[in-house]
């Protein structure tokens, strides 16, 4: 008898059960490119270059032509886009090798390739360094099984410009826009925020038109 039973009122249900009026709000739109699955900037490769006039240039080809000064507060006549924002790390040289321009230099006077960049960080920002190394800082792209070949973990100036590494200001995604979260508008429906379907747990409370919380129910 429990079967009949059930189908007869699995059939009233999905047939004569009266139907729901659920709110439904519209999509936020989204511009694409916030969405893209790839490095927040394109950092130099190894060994560096840059481009003047539409050529690649090494930077040793200007660099080797003459010496750096010591001082190092001056006015720039190249490079004169980067604003060196680093905290207490002002000078150039405490990461560039100062006779090889196409090498970055470790305290101890170990050269690094450009490429190599986690490992310089790594000197002062060794807790950020052991949270990237673990994968609980940055982003690992094509697979999370590090053994299928697949992996690549974006190094630290793949995100941060390391002339100024800390990020402007980022405006958030929108949030979900569902039934549970409800209306999420400033001061909408007073008194349920904890759980906006409380609000239509009322005697006599019907579901309220979320396209136009302000006019009304449905």
């Amino acid at each position: 008898m429990i079967g009949p039973l059930f189908l007869a009122l699995a059939w009233w249900m999905l047939y004569w059960s009266p139907r729901a009026d659920i709110p439904r709000l519209e999509t936020a739109a989204v511009p694409r490119e916030r969405f893209a699955a790839e490095a927040r900037r394109r950092p130099m490769g190894s060994p560096p270059a840059a481009i003047m006039a539409g050529y690649s240039h090494p930077c040793n080809e200007c660099h080797q032509l003459f010496q750096a000064p010591l001082e190092e507060r001056r006015i720039l006549m190249q490079h004169t886009h980067i604003a060196l924002n680093h905290g207490l790390n002002k000078h150039c040289f405490n990461c560039h090798d100062r006779e090889n321009r196409e090498r970055l230099r470790l305290n101890d006077g170990t050269l690094l390739e450009f490429n190599e960049v986690p490992r310089l960080c790594s000197q002062c920002h060794g807790t950020v360094f052991r949270d990237w190394e673990r994968g609980t800082h940055g982003k690992t792209m094509g697979s999370w099984d590090a053994s299928s070949g697949l992996q690549h973990r974006l190094g630290c100036n793949d995100c941060h410009d390391p002339h100024a590494p800390a990020y402007p200001p980022i405006e958030p995604l929108p949030g979900p826009r569902t039934l549970r979260m409800g209306d999420q508008a400033e001061g909408a429906h007073a008194g349920h925020r904890r759980s906006p379907l409380g609000q239509w747990s009322q005697s006599g409370a019907a579901p309220p038109d979320m396209a136009n919380p302000e006019g009304g129910h449905r």
